[in-house]
């Protein structure tokens, strides 16, 4: 069976590492996998150009984040050319615009072309304008007539979509992430000092300055206690570094693996305004660390709180308030860990993420 992935960019992140991990895990099983991808912001990093994928890539010299009329067009016929070239069995689209360009493409290349379109998030809370998001719900609803079937990274992120009317008829998926289990024992951070750890784009969304200010109001209150690495780049890097000046902040860029290179840590923290599974979520799990994190999108589907991980609301007083009462009793920082690490385990394993995948996949194929 052959898969054509296609993309907007492959930007370290969230679904470059799912495809990553997917593509890896199907190549065991008989599946040849292409990518179909574009260029990244100048702020970005491209998450091709440090790992080596088992998946055949094919850069699309005109498809970019940004919206220009010209090169979207020049990158449907370009995308049309790949899928004719390729002759998939199956077309999976990730991204607002890929999945656009994509599925209208392999539609209009041939109707019986099985087409999916993985929603990794939703773009309806914390993304866009109000405008911007009601243009997307409105394009989405469009889209159902080009997708064969939806699969949602969650339950939440499913929910959200079809009550906004997006791909109410539609056959649907819910499809968690997984990830490689690592082997090894967890690591407990060195000294008295509680280390957070932050990973991410330095953009609104994932409000990089939120967890500046949470670490302001820790210093205030305990100074020495507590410290904290921010992994990545993006639009706020800069003014998130003149916010930490004088703060126990160290900004390390982007990070081919964050999480192979930083284990000395207590806690993630994520500080974003919506998700949908978060990827660093289970990479901290994954070394038997837990998340303290804002209850937004579906990130309750994994943490349970003060057993898999922590949840607020999202205040900064709230994220405060919560650290200090676990920097009283680190062992049970540890314990937590332990816990997300055997959830992990259990329910959130690449294997199940790519049997469920390649089921999916033959079912379409078979019903063209």
């Amino acid at each position: 069976m052959k898969v054509l992935h296609i993309i907007t960019r492959m930007n370290t992140g969230g679904p470059a590492v799912f495809l990553d991990h997917l593509t890896n895990s199907m190549s065991n099983s008989g599946t040849k996998s292409i990518i179909a991808y574009g260029y990244c912001e100048k702020n970005e990093t491209d998450y091709t150009d440090s790992h080596q994928l088992r998946a055949d890539l094919v850069k699309i010299k005109s498809l970019h984040r940004s919206i220009n009329p010209l090169d979207d067009i020049k990158s449907f016929f370009q995308i049309k050319k790949i899928i004719k070239t390729e002759q998939p069995d199956v077309v999976n689209t990730h991204t607002s615009k890929a999945g656009v360009l994509g599925r209208i493409a392999a539609k209009s290349v041939a109707k019986n072309i099985p087409t999916v379109h993985t929603f990794h998030g939703h773009l309806i809370y914390g993304y866009f304008a109000k405008y911007k998001s009601l243009i997307f719900t409105f394009i989405e609803r469009i889209m159902s007539s080009y997708t064969d079937c939806a699969v949602a990274v969650t339950a939440e992120t499913k929910n959200s979509l079809t009550k906004l009317g997006i791909g109410k008829n539609l056959k649907w998926e819910v499809i968690q992430i997984g990830i490689p289990g690592k082997l090894h024992s967890p690591v407990n951070s060195s000294g008295q000092q509680i280390k957070l750890l932050w990973v991410g784009r330095f953009t609104q969304i994932k409000d990089p300055i939120l967890a500046v200010e949470i670490l302001k109001n820790l210093s205030s209150s305990n100074p020495n206690k507590f410290e904290m690495t921010m992994v990545g780049e993006g639009e706020l890097f800069n003014e998130a570094k003149q916010a930490a000046v004088n703060l126990p902040i160290r900004f390390t860029g982007w990070l081919a693996d964050p999480f192979e290179v930083i284990k000395d840590f207590d806690l993630l923290l994520i500080t974003s305004k919506n998700e949908g599974l978060p990827l660093v979520m289970l990479e901290a799990a994954n070394l038997g660390k837990p998340t303290l994190s804002k209850n937004v999108g579906g990130v309750s589907e994994f943490i349970s709180d003060n057993q898999t991980g922590y949840l607020v609301e999202g205040r900064v007083n709230e994220f405060t308030n919560k650290i200090m009462n676990l920097a009283a009793d680190k062992n049970s920082i540890q314990q937590t860990g332990i816990q997300a690490k055997k959830l992990l385990n259990e329910k959130f394993s690449v294997e199940a993420m790519g049997k469920k995948y390649k089921d999916l996949y033959l079912n379409l194929s078979i019903r063209k």
